[in-house]
């Protein structure tokens, strides 16, 4: 089944009340960017938007990407944690005929949003808290031997899917999309959970209760070491997606900074050569938490770990695409993607909203061309101790988070911005051009974008929407009721133009849409031809989208 892209989500999730089947989900408003549009988070198969409906507040997953028997594995995972009714868990709702885009249902996941903060999030500002790090260590050895005891695995145990709350008393585990129970064994791996705190031997052929037990084993030991050493945390360049051990170290650690100094430190000498050990060696030799503690059942090798801090560089092993900032056709391949964005600032631009709250645009090149850049919203901002100022200007920068599509700057030179929004501080970090020309040079990462020539038409036509839905509530609402409407493809207003002096109805372009996972159908000119009132609804949208435009053609020249 081919689900709808981030650009038809963003399109139609303006009008909740419209593509919801859910009767909450309807009468929800959605959270919106700097710029009007739905506010997408990262996840994974899927996007995650934020609804509010009354007191109530949502996280509702759209899916965008293939995921093999997504039904099949909703369906055991809801079934299995309704039995459990473990707070470890977040109640959810998995809804096979959840939002409709372009004429067609597509399922969605409706989550209640949980209290607390990402553990990324929590670290950073608790790094230095020995009472909540000791909080955090005991928390996550009790969920490790929950999960150990019900014989099931999260399967993506990492900072961004675990909720911390009370001083690190109260976790909860947040993306079920790759849980393992039982049930779904013989289905395999959906995913291979995040770089950072994984085995690295760890494959899709990999998939039984023991997926966590290397991640709790990196979290617990990374947590002891910063009750004593909270010095690491910088020195080991620690953020919301690494605690003091990276990919890299794991997959060679004789050559690791942070196995280097933890075998200079006598409390962490015993447990730095285990864990080394465990890294070398084959993924079904983890041992749980329990064990690894106990020093039991740790598998036997020899590696020669370089007491030395100043180790031979190696290849970059990234837990998300990397991408040079300036390379605007290689970061326009992984729209709707979750990635790794390097680059030299050129530009930091200020502007006001409407009104009257100040953003921040993080611009890779001149603004008048077609660039990259980081969008840094009111909200945000305001929340920032460091904010962004011209001394930024020459200096590098990576950063973290989803690639928006492209938005439609000038209309006069067709310039195009593709944009990452900054929504945690924890997203970015100041970095040396040393550090930075390291990880561009060879990253080595799980997966790359593919664009189709289909694709690319999808995401141009989006960027020209977005400039005209944008603006004016009007035109937000044409979109609204356009979207009602089975898998109609908006035109350009040269060709809506043309087709009204010619006197006749407009031809309608072949649908590039999604195909529906209930009929498996594609949807051409002739299926409307063939049906005459739909037919006549959309000659008449087409005549008042063509008005509308006219009209703002002429206010804009002042006619």
């Amino acid at each position: 089944m081919k689900y709808p892209s981030f650009e038809q989500y963003a399109e139609a999730l303006q009008a909740p009340e419209i593509v919801f089947i859910d009767p909450e989900l309807k009468k929800g408003s959605v959270e919106t960017t700097g710029l009007g549009l739905p506010l997408a988070l990262c996840g994974g198969f899927a996007l995650t938007y934020t609804i509010t409906s009354g007191e109530k507040k949502y996280a509702v997953r759209c899916f965008h990407k293939p995921s093999n028997a997504l039904e099949k594995r909703y369906s055991a995972i809801s079934s299995r944690l309704k039995s459990l009714k473990s707070s470890y868990f977040v109640d959810f709702k998995f809804q096979p005929t959840g939002i409709r885009v372009g004429g067609n249902v597509f399922p969605i996941v409706k989550m209640i949003w949980t209290t607390g903060t990402t553990l990324g999030e929590y670290l950073e500002l608790n790094y230095r808290n020995a009472t909540v790090l000791q909080n955090l260590v005991q928390s996550f050895r009790t969920l490790a031997k929950y999960l150990e005891g019900q014989k099931m695995a999260h399967g993506d145990i990492q900072p961004g899917n675990v909720m911390v709350a009370d001083d690190g008393r109260k976790v909860q585990l947040i993306d079920y999309d790759g849980i393992y129970v039982e049930e779904l064994y013989t289905l395999g791996s959906a995913e291979l959970g995040h770089r950072n705190f994984q085995h690295p031997g760890r494959t899709h052929v990999t998939w039984s209760a023991s997926l966590d037990r290397f991640s709790f084993i990196a979290i617990d030991l990374a947590l002891r070491v910063l009750i004593v050493h909270p010095e690491f945390w910088n020195k080991t360049q620690s953020d919301g997606d690494s605690i003091l051990f990276k990919a890299n170290d794991f997959a060679d650690p004789a050559q690791s900074s942070i196995f280097s100094l933890l075998l200079n430190k006598p409390l962490f000498v015993d447990d730095a050569k285990n864990f080394s050990t465990i890294c070398r060696s084959a993924f079904d030799k983890t041992p749980t938490l329990e064990d690894f503690l106990a020093r039991r059942n740790i598998p036997q090798a020899s590696i020669r770990i370089s007491s030395s801090t100043h180790t031979a560089p190696v290849r970059y092993l990234a837990a998300f695409p990397v991408l040079d900032a300036t390379n605007y056709d290689s970061c326009f391949l992984h729209i709707g993607d979750k990635i790794e964005l390097i680059g030299q600032i050129v530009e930091v631009k200020q502007g006001t909203t409407k009104q009257g709250k100040t953003y921040v645009f993080i611009n890779f090149g001149h603004w008048q061309g077609n660039i990259v850049k980081i969008n840094i919203w009111p909200k945000r901002l305001n929340a920032m101790t460091n904010k962004p100022d011209q001394s930024w200007v020459g200096q590098w920068i990576t950063v973290i988070g989803l690639m928006e599509p492209p938005r439609y700057i000038s209309r006069r030179k067709d310039i195009f911005h593709l944009s990452i929004t900054l929504e945690k501080n924890n997203q970015f970090r100041l970095i040396t051009e040393k550090e930075a020309k390291f990880r561009l040079a060879g990253s080595a990462t799980r997966g790359s974008g593919i664009i189709t020539k289909s694709r690319s038409h999808e995401l141009q036509t989006y960027a020209t929407l977005s400039a005209v839905a944008t603006p004016t509530s009007r035109n937000q609402k044409v979109l609204q009721l356009m979207n009602a409407i089975p898998s109609v493809t908006i035109m350009n207003n040269k060709t809506v133009l043309q087709t009204m002096h010619a006197g006749k109805p407009a031809p309608v372009k072949n649908s590039h849409g999604t195909t529906s996972h209930q009929n498996n159908r594609k949807t051409t000119s002739s299926s409307f031809i063939g049906n005459r009132k739909l037919l006549l609804q959309l000659i008449f949208w087409i005549i008042a989208v063509s008005l509308i435009s006219v009209i703002f053609y002429m206010q804009g020249r002042g006619l």
